[in-house]
Protein backbone atom coordinates (compact mmCIF):
# COMPACT_ATOMS: atom_id res chain seq x y z
CA UNK A 1 0.00 0.00 0.00
CA UNK A 2 1.58 3.57 -0.94
CA UNK A 3 0.14 6.58 0.25
CA UNK A 4 0.76 10.01 -1.02
CA UNK A 5 0.02 13.48 -1.15
CA UNK A 6 -3.57 13.13 -0.86
CA UNK A 7 -5.21 12.60 2.76
CA UNK A 8 -7.35 15.45 4.12
CA UNK A 9 -8.15 13.67 6.81
CA UNK A 10 -6.49 10.79 9.45
CA UNK A 11 -8.21 7.32 8.60
CA UNK A 12 -7.63 4.09 10.51
CA UNK A 13 -6.65 1.60 7.72
CA UNK A 14 -8.87 -1.41 8.10
CA UNK A 15 -7.44 -4.68 8.48
CA UNK A 16 -3.73 -3.04 9.28
CA UNK A 17 -5.10 -1.68 12.55
CA UNK A 18 -5.32 -5.54 13.74
CA UNK A 19 -1.53 -6.05 12.48
CA UNK A 20 0.09 -2.71 13.13
CA UNK A 21 -1.97 -0.16 14.56
CA UNK A 22 -0.90 2.60 12.15
CA UNK A 23 -2.52 5.71 11.11
CA UNK A 24 -2.79 6.85 7.62
CA UNK A 25 -1.41 10.42 8.12
CA UNK A 26 -1.53 13.46 5.36
CA UNK A 27 1.32 13.72 3.58
CA UNK A 28 2.61 17.55 3.95
CA UNK A 29 3.62 19.42 0.49
CA UNK A 30 7.29 18.82 0.72
CA UNK A 31 10.04 19.96 -1.80
CA UNK A 32 9.49 17.66 -5.22
CA UNK A 33 12.20 19.51 -6.69
CA UNK A 34 13.67 18.36 -9.12
CA UNK A 35 16.84 18.01 -7.48
CA UNK A 36 20.00 17.20 -9.17
CA UNK A 37 21.34 13.37 -8.06
CA UNK A 38 24.25 11.71 -7.61
CA UNK A 39 24.99 8.44 -5.76
CA UNK A 40 28.04 6.94 -4.67
CA UNK A 41 29.55 3.86 -2.78
CA UNK A 42 29.45 4.01 1.12
CA UNK A 43 26.97 4.40 4.08
CA UNK A 44 28.67 6.33 6.66
CA UNK A 45 27.40 10.38 6.85
CA UNK A 46 30.90 11.34 7.95
CA UNK A 47 32.71 10.13 4.86
CA UNK A 48 33.58 11.73 1.87
CA UNK A 49 31.76 9.63 -0.91
CA UNK A 50 32.45 12.05 -3.61
CA UNK A 51 35.96 12.33 -2.58
CA UNK A 52 36.52 8.63 -2.49
CA UNK A 53 34.48 7.96 -6.23
CA UNK A 54 36.26 10.97 -8.20
CA UNK A 55 40.11 10.22 -6.02
CA UNK A 56 40.00 14.03 -4.69
CA UNK A 57 38.86 15.64 -7.70
CA UNK A 58 35.63 16.35 -6.13
CA UNK A 59 34.73 16.57 -2.67
CA UNK A 60 30.96 17.25 -0.76
CA UNK A 61 31.94 20.83 0.53
CA UNK A 62 33.12 21.73 -3.42
CA UNK A 63 29.75 20.87 -4.56
CA UNK A 64 27.84 22.31 -1.69
CA UNK A 65 30.07 25.76 -2.68
CA UNK A 66 30.02 26.17 -6.02
CA UNK A 67 27.57 23.40 -6.83
CA UNK A 68 27.34 21.07 -10.52
CA UNK A 69 25.48 21.37 -13.72
CA UNK A 70 23.26 18.67 -15.04
CA UNK A 71 24.87 15.75 -16.92
CA UNK A 72 28.21 16.64 -15.21
CA UNK A 73 30.00 13.27 -14.69
CA UNK A 74 31.25 11.24 -11.08
CA UNK A 75 32.44 7.95 -13.12
CA UNK A 76 30.17 6.45 -14.90
CA UNK A 77 27.37 8.05 -13.50
CA UNK A 78 25.83 11.60 -13.90
CA UNK A 79 24.21 14.22 -11.62
CA UNK A 80 20.65 13.69 -13.05
CA UNK A 81 17.41 15.83 -12.49
CA UNK A 82 14.79 13.98 -10.64
CA UNK A 83 11.73 14.49 -8.75
CA UNK A 84 11.55 12.91 -5.37
CA UNK A 85 7.68 11.97 -4.22
CA UNK A 86 6.22 11.47 -1.27
CA UNK A 87 5.55 7.97 -1.21
CA UNK A 88 5.26 5.51 1.90
CA UNK A 89 4.78 1.70 1.83
CA UNK A 90 3.21 -0.01 4.60
CA UNK A 91 2.69 -3.98 4.78
CA UNK A 92 1.75 -6.76 6.53
CA UNK A 93 5.18 -8.25 7.66
CA UNK A 94 7.15 -4.58 8.50
CA UNK A 95 5.95 -3.17 11.78
CA UNK A 96 4.71 -0.13 10.53
CA UNK A 97 5.13 2.54 7.61
CA UNK A 98 8.09 3.46 5.86
CA UNK A 99 9.38 5.56 2.46
CA UNK A 100 11.87 4.28 -0.26
CA UNK A 101 11.87 7.07 -1.89
CA UNK A 102 15.01 7.38 -2.79
CA UNK A 103 15.43 4.06 -4.08
CA UNK A 104 12.92 4.72 -6.11
CA UNK A 105 14.18 7.90 -7.55
CA UNK A 106 17.38 6.61 -8.70
CA UNK A 107 16.18 3.85 -10.18
CA UNK A 108 13.56 6.01 -11.95
CA UNK A 109 16.28 8.39 -13.41
CA UNK A 110 18.90 5.40 -14.08
CA UNK A 111 21.37 6.33 -11.66
CA UNK A 112 20.93 2.88 -10.77
CA UNK A 113 19.03 0.04 -11.70
CA UNK A 114 19.01 -1.95 -8.40
CA UNK A 115 15.80 -1.64 -6.42
CA UNK A 116 17.34 -2.20 -2.82
CA UNK A 117 20.62 -0.91 -3.10
CA UNK A 118 22.42 -0.46 0.91
CA UNK A 119 25.25 0.97 2.11
CA UNK A 120 25.15 3.90 -0.52
CA UNK A 121 24.64 7.59 -0.31
CA UNK A 122 22.47 9.85 -2.44
CA UNK A 123 23.32 13.65 -2.94
CA UNK A 124 20.06 15.81 -3.90
CA UNK A 125 21.16 19.44 -5.09
CA UNK A 126 18.21 22.44 -5.47
CA UNK A 127 18.68 26.10 -5.39
CA UNK A 128 16.39 28.30 -3.61
CA UNK A 129 15.61 31.77 -4.81
CA UNK A 130 14.25 33.69 -2.10
CA UNK A 131 13.96 37.21 -3.33
CA UNK A 132 15.26 39.01 -0.09
CA UNK A 133 17.20 38.51 2.33
CA UNK A 134 15.47 35.99 5.27
CA UNK A 135 16.91 35.31 8.91
CA UNK A 136 16.02 31.81 11.17
CA UNK A 137 14.10 30.34 8.70
CA UNK A 138 12.72 27.08 9.64
CA UNK A 139 13.57 24.15 7.46
CA UNK A 140 12.68 19.99 7.99
CA UNK A 141 14.08 17.18 7.15
CA UNK A 142 13.52 13.35 7.42
CA UNK A 143 15.75 10.66 6.63
CA UNK A 144 16.51 6.49 6.17
CA UNK A 145 19.25 6.37 7.43
CA UNK A 146 21.52 9.04 8.38
CA UNK A 147 21.73 12.94 6.79
CA UNK A 148 23.75 15.62 6.47
CA UNK A 149 22.64 19.07 5.04
CA UNK A 150 24.93 21.94 3.55
CA UNK A 151 23.29 25.47 2.32
CA UNK A 152 26.03 27.86 0.25
CA UNK A 153 28.63 26.04 1.30
CA UNK A 154 28.13 25.90 5.23
CA UNK A 155 26.97 22.30 6.95
CA UNK A 156 23.54 23.52 8.73
CA UNK A 157 22.50 20.04 9.64
CA UNK A 158 23.91 17.04 10.56
CA UNK A 159 21.98 13.65 12.15
CA UNK A 160 23.90 10.59 12.23
CA UNK A 161 20.77 8.07 13.26
CA UNK A 162 19.63 4.19 11.24
CA UNK A 163 15.81 4.97 11.04
CA UNK A 164 12.64 4.75 9.04
CA UNK A 165 10.70 7.71 7.77
CA UNK A 166 7.26 8.59 6.64
CA UNK A 167 7.91 12.58 6.93
CA UNK A 168 9.97 15.52 8.44
CA UNK A 169 12.16 13.89 11.79
CA UNK A 170 14.00 16.97 12.02
CA UNK A 171 13.72 20.60 12.23
CA UNK A 172 16.60 23.37 11.99
CA UNK A 173 17.21 26.77 11.01
CA UNK A 174 19.30 28.51 8.23
CA UNK A 175 19.48 32.37 7.21
CA UNK A 176 18.69 32.80 3.39
CA UNK A 177 20.47 35.03 1.03
CA UNK A 178 18.45 37.62 -0.85
CA UNK A 179 18.91 35.43 -4.63
CA UNK A 180 20.19 31.99 -4.95
CA UNK A 181 21.04 29.49 -2.07
CA UNK A 182 22.92 26.47 -3.16
CA UNK A 183 21.18 23.59 -0.48
CA UNK A 184 22.86 20.32 -0.73
CA UNK A 185 21.31 17.60 1.35
CA UNK A 186 22.84 13.44 1.71
CA UNK A 187 21.03 10.71 2.73
CA UNK A 188 23.23 7.53 3.79
CA UNK A 189 21.54 3.79 3.75
CA UNK A 190 22.67 1.34 5.44
CA UNK A 191 20.21 -1.61 5.03
CA UNK A 192 16.77 -2.33 3.80
CA UNK A 193 15.08 1.41 3.25
CA UNK A 194 16.49 4.23 1.67
CA UNK A 195 13.71 7.78 2.19
CA UNK A 196 14.23 11.37 2.29
CA UNK A 197 11.67 14.33 2.83
CA UNK A 198 12.46 17.87 2.87
CA UNK A 199 10.25 21.09 3.41
CA UNK A 200 11.09 25.05 4.02
CA UNK A 201 8.59 26.39 6.28
CA UNK A 202 7.93 29.44 4.06
CA UNK A 203 4.63 30.81 2.50
CA UNK A 204 4.46 29.64 -1.13
CA UNK A 205 4.88 32.87 -2.97
CA UNK A 206 8.49 33.75 -0.18
CA UNK A 207 11.24 31.41 -2.17
CA UNK A 208 11.22 29.29 -5.49
CA UNK A 209 13.36 26.57 -6.61
CA UNK A 210 15.37 25.35 -9.38
CA UNK A 211 17.74 23.29 -10.65
CA UNK A 212 21.41 24.54 -9.99
CA UNK A 213 23.64 25.67 -11.91
CA UNK A 214 27.53 25.71 -11.44
CA UNK A 215 28.88 29.25 -10.14
CA UNK A 216 32.34 28.09 -11.20
CA UNK A 217 34.52 25.04 -12.43
CA UNK A 218 37.36 24.81 -9.41
CA UNK A 219 39.96 22.43 -8.32
CA UNK A 220 40.14 21.32 -5.34
CA UNK A 221 43.92 23.13 -4.58
CA UNK A 222 42.26 26.55 -5.81
CA UNK A 223 39.65 26.26 -3.56
CA UNK A 224 42.04 25.89 -0.10
CA UNK A 225 44.68 28.47 -2.11
CA UNK A 226 41.66 31.09 -1.71
CA UNK A 227 40.13 29.68 1.32
CA UNK A 228 42.85 30.35 3.07
CA UNK A 229 44.88 32.94 1.53
CA UNK A 230 44.91 35.29 4.48
CA UNK A 231 46.92 32.44 6.66
CA UNK A 232 49.12 30.95 3.95
CA UNK A 233 50.18 34.51 2.80
CA UNK A 234 52.02 35.20 6.26
CA UNK A 235 55.75 35.82 6.40
CA UNK A 236 56.54 33.37 8.47
CA UNK A 237 54.71 30.58 6.62
CA UNK A 238 55.93 31.79 3.78
CA UNK A 239 58.99 31.22 4.51
CA UNK A 240 58.75 27.36 5.31
CA UNK A 241 55.94 26.81 2.94
CA UNK A 242 58.52 25.63 -0.20
CA UNK A 243 60.20 23.05 1.93
CA UNK A 244 57.32 21.94 3.58
CA UNK A 245 55.25 21.28 0.36
CA UNK A 246 57.84 19.43 -1.11
CA UNK A 247 58.94 17.29 1.76
CA UNK A 248 54.81 16.29 1.88
CA UNK A 249 55.23 15.28 -1.69
CA UNK A 250 57.58 12.75 -0.85
CA UNK A 251 56.01 9.20 -0.98
CA UNK A 252 57.12 7.69 2.08
CA UNK A 253 55.43 11.07 4.03
CA UNK A 254 52.42 10.45 1.47
CA UNK A 255 51.89 7.42 3.19
CA UNK A 256 51.73 8.51 6.40
CA UNK A 257 49.06 11.48 5.65
CA UNK A 258 46.14 9.97 6.87
CA UNK A 259 43.51 12.03 8.27
CA UNK A 260 44.48 10.32 12.02
CA UNK A 261 47.86 11.60 11.80
CA UNK A 262 46.94 14.94 10.30
CA UNK A 263 44.38 15.38 13.05
CA UNK A 264 47.64 14.67 15.48
CA UNK A 265 49.83 17.64 13.84
CA UNK A 266 46.87 19.97 14.67
CA UNK A 267 46.63 19.14 18.24
CA UNK A 268 50.04 18.79 18.22
CA UNK A 269 52.43 21.21 15.72
CA UNK A 270 55.25 20.07 17.91
CA UNK A 271 55.48 16.78 15.50
CA UNK A 272 56.06 19.32 12.62
CA UNK A 273 59.85 19.17 13.37
CA UNK A 274 59.87 15.65 12.11
CA UNK A 275 59.66 17.21 8.57
CA UNK A 276 61.92 19.51 9.17
CA UNK A 277 60.25 22.91 10.20
CA UNK A 278 62.21 25.23 12.23
CA UNK A 279 61.23 26.18 15.62
CA UNK A 280 59.69 30.02 14.80
CA UNK A 281 57.35 27.84 12.20
CA UNK A 282 56.39 25.41 14.97
CA UNK A 283 55.53 28.81 17.54
CA UNK A 284 53.70 30.59 14.63
CA UNK A 285 51.46 27.74 14.28
CA UNK A 286 50.95 26.84 17.98
CA UNK A 287 49.56 30.74 18.34
CA UNK A 288 47.88 30.36 15.02
CA UNK A 289 44.36 29.18 15.34
CA UNK A 290 44.15 29.26 11.14
CA UNK A 291 46.88 27.21 10.52
CA UNK A 292 44.88 24.44 12.75
CA UNK A 293 41.41 25.00 10.98
CA UNK A 294 43.36 24.45 7.87
CA UNK A 295 45.14 21.01 8.85
CA UNK A 296 41.61 20.35 10.41
CA UNK A 297 39.56 20.79 7.19
CA UNK A 298 38.37 17.32 5.45
CA UNK A 299 38.89 19.23 1.82
CA UNK A 300 42.58 19.97 2.91
CA UNK A 301 43.51 16.35 3.95
CA UNK A 302 42.20 15.17 1.25
CA UNK A 303 43.81 17.05 -1.19
CA UNK A 304 47.29 15.95 1.54
CA UNK A 305 46.47 12.78 0.10
CA UNK A 306 46.33 13.38 -3.76
CA UNK A 307 50.06 14.17 -4.73
CA UNK A 308 48.65 15.58 -8.29
CA UNK A 309 46.36 18.22 -5.95
CA UNK A 310 49.35 18.83 -3.70
CA UNK A 311 51.76 19.51 -6.68
CA UNK A 312 49.11 22.16 -7.68
CA UNK A 313 48.15 24.13 -4.44
CA UNK A 314 51.95 24.15 -3.93
CA UNK A 315 52.70 25.89 -7.29
CA UNK A 316 49.26 28.02 -5.81
CA UNK A 317 50.21 29.38 -2.63
CA UNK A 318 54.27 29.69 -3.18
CA UNK A 319 55.25 33.07 -3.36
CA UNK A 320 58.43 32.08 -5.21
CA UNK A 321 57.84 33.26 -9.17
CA UNK A 322 60.53 30.60 -9.76
CA UNK A 323 58.04 28.18 -8.87
CA UNK A 324 54.80 29.46 -9.37
CA UNK A 325 53.43 29.57 -13.32
CA UNK A 326 52.54 32.82 -14.86
CA UNK A 327 48.70 31.32 -15.94
CA UNK A 328 47.97 29.53 -12.23
CA UNK A 329 48.87 32.91 -9.93
CA UNK A 330 45.80 33.73 -8.50
CA UNK A 331 44.14 36.94 -10.10
CA UNK A 332 42.95 39.46 -7.60
CA UNK A 333 39.40 39.20 -7.18
CA UNK A 334 39.27 36.20 -9.18
CA UNK A 335 36.72 34.06 -6.72
CA UNK A 336 35.97 30.98 -9.11
CA UNK A 337 39.74 30.62 -9.72
CA UNK A 338 39.00 30.16 -13.19
CA UNK A 339 41.63 32.30 -14.09
CA UNK A 340 39.57 35.46 -14.95
CA UNK A 341 37.81 38.05 -13.65
CA UNK A 342 34.53 38.25 -15.08
CA UNK A 343 30.30 38.36 -13.92
CA UNK A 344 30.74 34.62 -12.49
CA UNK A 345 33.06 36.11 -9.38
CA UNK A 346 30.26 38.88 -8.82
CA UNK A 347 27.74 36.17 -8.70
CA UNK A 348 30.46 34.32 -6.00
CA UNK A 349 30.65 37.48 -4.08
CA UNK A 350 27.12 38.12 -3.83
CA UNK A 351 26.88 34.48 -2.54
CA UNK A 352 29.04 35.25 0.39
CA UNK A 353 28.37 38.74 1.19
CA UNK A 354 27.92 39.27 5.10
CA UNK A 355 30.94 37.21 5.99
CA UNK A 356 33.79 37.91 8.17
CA UNK A 357 36.92 36.69 8.94
CA UNK A 358 39.43 35.27 5.97
CA UNK A 359 37.20 34.27 2.98
CA UNK A 360 38.22 33.92 -1.25
CA UNK A 361 35.46 36.79 -1.64
CA UNK A 362 36.72 39.31 0.63
CA UNK A 363 38.41 41.07 -2.34
CA UNK A 364 39.82 44.12 -0.48
CA UNK A 365 40.82 42.01 2.24
CA UNK A 366 39.32 44.00 4.54
CA UNK A 367 37.68 40.77 6.81
CA UNK A 368 34.30 41.00 5.39
CA UNK A 369 32.82 40.64 2.15
CA UNK A 370 30.26 43.36 1.10
CA UNK A 371 29.65 46.13 -1.26
CA UNK A 372 33.31 46.94 -1.91
CA UNK A 373 34.19 43.65 -2.88
CA UNK A 374 31.97 43.59 -5.45
CA UNK A 375 32.81 47.51 -6.75
CA UNK A 376 36.39 46.59 -6.57
CA UNK A 377 35.75 43.15 -8.46
CA UNK A 378 33.33 44.73 -10.64
CA UNK A 379 36.55 47.49 -11.53
CA UNK A 380 39.13 44.24 -12.14
CA UNK A 381 36.43 42.68 -14.79
CA UNK A 382 38.69 43.75 -17.88
CA UNK A 383 38.83 46.46 -20.45
CA UNK A 384 35.18 45.85 -21.44
CA UNK A 385 33.31 48.46 -19.86
CA UNK A 386 32.72 50.50 -23.33
CA UNK A 387 31.25 46.87 -24.74
CA UNK A 388 28.36 45.82 -22.79
CA UNK A 389 27.44 43.40 -25.07
CA UNK A 390 30.77 41.11 -24.24
CA UNK A 391 28.97 41.68 -20.55
CA UNK A 392 25.65 39.41 -21.85
CA UNK A 393 27.77 37.12 -23.58
CA UNK A 394 30.20 36.38 -20.17
CA UNK A 395 26.99 37.22 -17.91
CA UNK A 396 24.83 34.57 -18.92
CA UNK A 397 24.98 30.55 -18.64
CA UNK A 398 22.85 28.33 -20.40
CA UNK A 399 21.02 31.21 -22.23
CA UNK A 400 20.07 32.77 -18.67
CA UNK A 401 21.53 35.74 -17.19
CA UNK A 402 23.14 35.30 -14.03
CA UNK A 403 23.04 38.60 -12.23
CA UNK A 404 19.52 40.75 -12.75
CA UNK A 405 19.66 44.32 -13.66
CA UNK A 406 17.32 44.85 -9.92
CA UNK A 407 20.47 43.58 -8.29
CA UNK A 408 23.02 45.86 -9.58
CA UNK A 409 20.40 48.51 -9.01
CA UNK A 410 20.36 48.03 -5.45
CA UNK A 411 24.17 47.95 -5.50
CA UNK A 412 24.51 50.97 -7.33
CA UNK A 413 21.87 52.71 -4.32
CA UNK A 414 23.89 51.24 -1.85
CA UNK A 415 27.34 52.95 -3.15
CA UNK A 416 25.96 55.89 -3.22
CA UNK A 417 26.01 56.06 0.59
CA UNK A 418 30.28 55.40 0.46
CA UNK A 419 32.88 57.26 0.08
CA UNK A 420 34.69 55.70 -2.83
CA UNK A 421 37.02 58.28 -4.24
CA UNK A 422 39.37 55.67 -5.32
CA UNK A 423 39.60 55.68 -9.30
CA UNK A 424 39.75 51.91 -9.44
CA UNK A 425 36.49 51.85 -6.96
CA UNK A 426 35.50 54.68 -9.56
CA UNK A 427 35.35 52.65 -12.47
CA UNK A 428 33.77 49.94 -10.75
CA UNK A 429 31.16 52.08 -11.05
CA UNK A 430 31.11 52.85 -14.56
CA UNK A 431 31.18 49.22 -15.18
CA UNK A 432 28.10 48.18 -12.49
CA UNK A 433 26.35 50.81 -14.71
CA UNK A 434 27.23 48.88 -18.15
CA UNK A 435 26.29 45.45 -16.87
CA UNK A 436 22.80 47.18 -15.85
CA UNK A 437 22.40 48.70 -19.40
CA UNK A 438 23.03 45.18 -21.08
CA UNK A 439 20.74 43.19 -18.97
CA UNK A 440 17.80 44.93 -19.22
CA UNK A 441 15.33 44.47 -22.37
CA UNK A 442 15.31 47.06 -24.75
CA UNK A 443 11.91 46.24 -25.15
CA UNK A 444 9.24 44.67 -23.34
CA UNK A 445 7.71 40.87 -24.46
CA UNK A 446 6.01 38.01 -24.33
CA UNK A 447 7.88 34.78 -24.84
CA UNK A 448 6.97 31.14 -25.96
CA UNK A 449 5.58 28.95 -22.77
CA UNK A 450 7.68 25.94 -22.15
CA UNK A 451 6.95 23.06 -22.36
CA UNK A 452 4.47 23.01 -25.58
CA UNK A 453 2.63 20.56 -25.46
CA UNK A 454 2.37 20.08 -21.43
CA UNK A 455 1.13 18.13 -19.06
CA UNK A 456 0.20 19.49 -16.49
CA UNK A 457 2.46 22.49 -15.71
CA UNK A 458 3.86 24.75 -17.87
CA UNK A 459 6.41 28.01 -17.64
CA UNK A 460 5.53 31.87 -19.21
CA UNK A 461 8.46 33.71 -19.90
CA UNK A 462 8.49 37.16 -20.49
CA UNK A 463 10.71 40.50 -20.16
CA UNK A 464 10.16 44.05 -19.02
CA UNK A 465 12.07 47.35 -20.38
CA UNK A 466 11.13 48.85 -17.62
CA UNK A 467 9.40 48.15 -13.76
CA UNK A 468 6.12 47.60 -14.47
CA UNK A 469 2.48 45.94 -12.78
CA UNK A 470 2.60 42.95 -14.22
CA UNK A 471 -0.61 40.39 -14.82
CA UNK A 472 -1.11 37.29 -16.70
CA UNK A 473 -4.47 35.85 -17.87
CA UNK A 474 -5.53 32.73 -19.55
CA UNK A 475 -8.61 31.93 -21.69
CA UNK A 476 -10.00 29.27 -23.26
CA UNK A 477 -11.00 29.23 -26.65
CA UNK A 478 -14.03 30.11 -26.47
CA UNK A 479 -13.19 33.45 -24.62
CA UNK A 480 -13.82 32.01 -21.24
CA UNK A 481 -11.37 33.31 -18.37
CA UNK A 482 -9.77 30.53 -16.93
CA UNK A 483 -7.12 31.94 -14.65
CA UNK A 484 -5.83 34.98 -13.83
CA UNK A 485 -2.18 35.87 -12.83
CA UNK A 486 -1.16 38.71 -10.77
CA UNK A 487 2.54 39.77 -10.06
CA UNK A 488 2.23 43.02 -8.99
CA UNK A 489 4.80 45.45 -9.46
CA UNK A 490 8.21 43.89 -11.11
CA UNK A 491 11.24 45.70 -11.60
CA UNK A 492 12.74 45.47 -15.05
CA UNK A 493 14.27 42.65 -16.21
CA UNK A 494 14.27 38.92 -17.74
CA UNK A 495 11.69 36.22 -16.27
CA UNK A 496 12.96 33.21 -18.28
CA UNK A 497 14.26 30.71 -15.67
CA UNK A 498 11.90 28.34 -14.00
CA UNK A 499 12.27 30.64 -10.88
CA UNK A 500 11.16 33.96 -12.43
CA UNK A 501 9.19 33.20 -14.91
CA UNK A 502 5.06 32.72 -14.48
CA UNK A 503 4.24 29.51 -13.64
CA UNK A 504 0.98 28.07 -14.61
CA UNK A 505 -0.17 24.66 -13.02
CA UNK A 506 -2.60 23.94 -15.57
CA UNK A 507 -6.01 24.36 -13.14
CA UNK A 508 -8.46 26.84 -13.06
CA UNK A 509 -9.58 29.53 -10.87
CA UNK A 510 -11.02 26.96 -8.86
CA UNK A 511 -8.22 24.28 -8.14
CA UNK A 512 -10.13 22.03 -10.91
CA UNK A 513 -7.39 20.77 -14.10
CA UNK A 514 -8.60 21.70 -17.17
CA UNK A 515 -9.18 19.49 -20.33
CA UNK A 516 -7.03 19.12 -23.22
CA UNK A 517 -6.93 21.51 -26.11
CA UNK A 518 -5.83 25.20 -26.89
CA UNK A 519 -5.46 27.67 -24.56
CA UNK A 520 -4.64 31.73 -24.93
CA UNK A 521 -2.39 33.39 -22.75
CA UNK A 522 -2.39 37.13 -22.21
CA UNK A 523 0.44 39.49 -20.68
CA UNK A 524 -0.73 42.63 -19.25
CA UNK A 525 1.97 45.63 -18.42
CA UNK A 526 0.66 48.96 -16.76
CA UNK A 527 -2.08 48.84 -19.58
CA UNK A 528 0.46 50.08 -21.53
CA UNK A 529 1.27 46.45 -23.42
CA UNK A 530 -0.63 43.40 -24.31
CA UNK A 531 0.77 40.30 -25.98
CA UNK A 532 -1.20 37.38 -26.67
CA UNK A 533 0.13 33.48 -27.36
CA UNK A 534 -1.41 30.63 -27.29
CA UNK A 535 -0.82 27.20 -25.78
CA UNK A 536 -1.59 23.27 -26.02
CA UNK A 537 -2.22 20.90 -23.10
CA UNK A 538 -2.25 17.00 -23.82
CA UNK A 539 -3.10 14.77 -21.64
Amino acid sequence: MKLYNKPTNCVMVGIYVLFIGVLCRPVAAYIEGPWLWMIASGGDIDSDQLAAASKGRLTENLVAAYGVNEGDTLGQLQWTRGNIFPEIDCLFWRWGCYSDNVNNVINRIGLSNNRGLNYHSAYALINIFSPKARKNVAMGVGSDDSVKVWLNGEIVHVNKVDRRTTGIQDLFRVNLNAGNNLLLVKVSDNLWNWGMFFEIYLEAGDFSTALPVATADISLAVHLSQKYRTTLQDPVIQEVLPNLLSRLQEPEIQALLTPFTIDAIAGNPDLLAQFGLPDEAITFIKENAGVRVMLRDPDFQILLQNPTALSEFAALVTDDESVIPPEKRPLRADVDGNGVVNILDLVRITTRLGRTGPDVADVNGDGSVDIRDIVLAAALIGTEAAAPSAYTLIGKRRGQPLLRPEDIQLWLTQIQHLDLRDPTYQRGVIVLKHLMEALTPKKTGLLPNYPNPFNPETWIPYQLAEAADVMLTIHATDGRLIRTLSFGHQSAGMYQSKNRAAYWDGRNALGEPVASGIYFYTLKVSGEFTATRKMLIRK
